[in-house]
């Protein structure tokens, strides 16, 4: 009888202990699902296990154009499978990627281009098993444009501002100065013992000092806040040879621009240079070879360069006129192609499939797009076009032959030949018409 109930306890106990043991791996698949990571260590609810989820989008708002990135969880990582709208126009989805699969949970980022004929709504994206809709509208921005400046008579290419927000232009053997209230008087050189040759770019440092370079004369000016000019760099040989002082020599050195640092980059035939805040100068990118060709440093070719920009994250960026495309020099020096195909034209679209007429002055914003000043002598079409981190190639504002400047918003705006851009901290853009000697403002909102 001991033994029969003994056999009975070690039953009864070794089926408790199974049905235990059972109960506790049942339990064991949603605990571990619910501390799944999908963005920023947010653990996901119970009945969302294998369910796709929108963790975040950004940014929010932006021109047409605009690269924007949507990042969840168990989303298609197939681009064929997923689709994006933005207020019920079709985007073009860039890429799918998935960036980590903590706990077996997939965390994926969509990456789309904002069609040009959005307007501000809903993110939709459809993907495998769901279709998913942000809770915040994406603000499609408005671009509307007016005149900054009625230069008259006078002939600028290119502007710069300083800190005060006077306004500095070149004007071939002078720089005039452009005040906030619009007057215009020359600030340095013109009339007799003139230093200037032919002047062509202009940068301000954060000393309201102007720097302007000389393509005939092979030298890099600096103008006092006096406007007193005197060199700041170059023998006035020609030639590439990197250095400090009169040891550099140049070839033809053209557009410019100053970073953040102090730094100033300049286009030179074939060549980007660099004159550190120290005065040193190097060539960053290319040779005395022409080309198309991207590399880094001196492997890459370019051909004939003329506007220069760069970035808060020290990227810097040139037209090309000869092979009508925008190339990107990043911090490394490493080359590349950021859009155009090197036909002529003034075509959208992505990257190698978009196509520019002469592309000239650059400018960028904090969002990485890169705006470029184009012309088609062919078609007397001016336009201000707009290239994205991703090379999306979209048009701003346009002016047909004969059509001057108009002022309003950018879909019916017109611009005149359009060379020298600039953006300010604001965001502002300003675009010199050099078909019109008007030198206009777009406003984004």
């Amino acid at each position: 009888m001991k033994n029969l109930n003994l056999s009975k306890f070690i039953n009864g106990t070794i089926t408790i202990l199974i049905i235990c043991v059972s109960l506790s791996a049942c339990r064991k698949l949603p605990v571990a699902a619910e501390t799944n990571e999908y963005r920023d260590g947010v653990p996901n609810p119970p009945n969302t296990v294998g369910k796709p989820i929108l963790g975040s989008v950004t940014p929010l708002k932006g021109l047409p154009g605009t690269v924007v990135t949507l990042a969840g969880i168990n989303i298609d990582p197939v681009i064929a499978n997923n689709t994006v709208t933005v207020n019920g126009i079709a985007a073009t989805v860039n890429n799918v990627i998935v960036t980590s699969i903590p706990n077996g949970v997939p965390k994926v980022t969509v990456i789309f281009t904002v069609p040009a004929n959005a307007t501000s709504g809903k993110i939709v994206l459809k993907t495998t098993g769901a279709e998913l809709s942000w809770i915040n509208d994406f603000k499609v921005i408005d671009a509307t444009m007016s005149t900054y400046a009625d230069l008259g008579s006078n002939y600028i290419e290119h502007i710069a501002f300083d800190k005060d927000g006077i306004a500095y232009g070149d004007n071939i053997d002078k720089v005039l100065r452009i005040s906030p209230a619009g007057q215009v008087t020359t600030f340095a050189g013109g009339g007799t013992n003139n230093p200037f040759k032919f002047i062509w770019g202009i940068a301000v440092d954060n000393f309201n000092e102007v720097y302007v370079p000389d393509a005939t004369s092979r030298v890099i000016y600096k103008i006092t806040t006096a406007g007193i000019p005197k060199i700041h760099v170059g023998s006035g040989k020609e030639g590439f040879t990197d250095g400090f002082g009169d040891a550099v020599e140049f070839g033809a050195p053209r557009g410019m621009v100053m970073d953040l640092s102090g730094n100033l980059f300049i286009t030179d035939v074939h060549r980007v240079r660099k004159i550190a805040s120290n005065g040193v100068v190097t060539t960053i990118a290319g040779s005395t070879e022409e080309g198309n060709v991207d590399g880094k440093g001196a492997a890459a070719r370019f051909g004939s360069l003329d506007g220069i920009t760069a970035d808060s994250a020290g990227n810097v960026y040139v037209s090309d006129r000869r092979y009508l495309n925008i190339r990107k020099i990043a911090k490394n020096g490493t080359v590349t192609t950021l859009a155009g195909s090197g036909m002529p034209g003034l075509g959208d679209g992505a990257g190698s499939t978009a196509t520019f007429s002469d592309p000239r002055g650059l400018a960028v914003d904090e969002q990485g797009n890169v705006f470029v000043a184009d012309y088609s002598a062919a078609t007397s079409t001016s336009a201000i076009r707009v290239v994205n981190k991703l090379g999306f190639v979209s048009t701003l504002v346009k002016g047909a032959a004969g059509a001057g400047v108009i002022n309003g918003p950018a879909a019916t705006a017109s611009v005149s030949v359009p060379n020298g851009l600039v953006t300010d901290a604001a965001g502002n853009l300003y675009i010199v018409n050099t078909g019109a000697n008007i030198i206009s403002k777009i406003v984004f909102k």
